[in-house]
């Protein structure tokens, strides 16, 4: 990428992984879904999908600095509750493998990897209102595009780490 202080931010699981590429706290250059071939699949033959695709815009986009959501709840009690609370392990599985993916790539490249825990920047706004509020944020962001909301969760997070650090870039 052509601007080496662009921020990626990453929502990542099992089974998708929210994207966000952004320039300052207003400046959103692109965002998108990384999904595996099947969500069917093993979970761990859907994150070696994705990592490949991880690897690839990584590649591409170059990012000066990587942010990466960490959860901190319990993850499918309520949509799956006969997993009994597995699914933050399976969860954690995954974003353990991004993170080690970034950790990997940024090894040799003046790039940084920040881990943020989910409540530090959500405090705890329904997901559903932190969708709605960058919608209203961001002309190129549609709703209908992002059903598990994992890219406005990216973006969001995106957002937060600019004003967090009080980056603000006005291009």
């Amino acid at each position: 990428m052509n601007d080496h202080q662009s921020v990626l931010s990453l929502d990542p699981s099992s089974t998708v992984i929210g994207w966000a590429i952004m320039a300052s706290a207003a400046r959103l250059t692109a965002g998108g879904l990384i999904t595996p071939e099947s969500r069917s699949a093993p979970y761990a033959q859907r994150l070696d999908d994705m990592l490949a695709d991880l690897q690839q815009l990584l590649d591409e986009q170059e990012p000066a600095t990587i942010l990466i959501e960490v959860p901190t709840g319990k993850v499918h009690r309520r949509k799956r509750p006969f997993m009994r609370g597995m699914g933050l392990s399976v969860y954690g599985f995954g974003v353990g493998a991004v993170w080690g993916e970034c950790r990997r790539w940024s090894a040799d490249r003046p790039a940084k990897v920040v881990t943020v825990f989910e409540n530090d920047w959500t405090r705890g706004v329904p997901k559903r209102d932190r969708q709605l509020a960058i919608a209203a944020m961001f002309d190129r962001y549609w709703v209908g595009d992002d059903p598990g909301a994992d890219l406005a969760d990216a973006i969001g997070l995106g957002v937060w780490w600019f004003r967090r650090e009080n980056l603000f870039n006005h291009e």
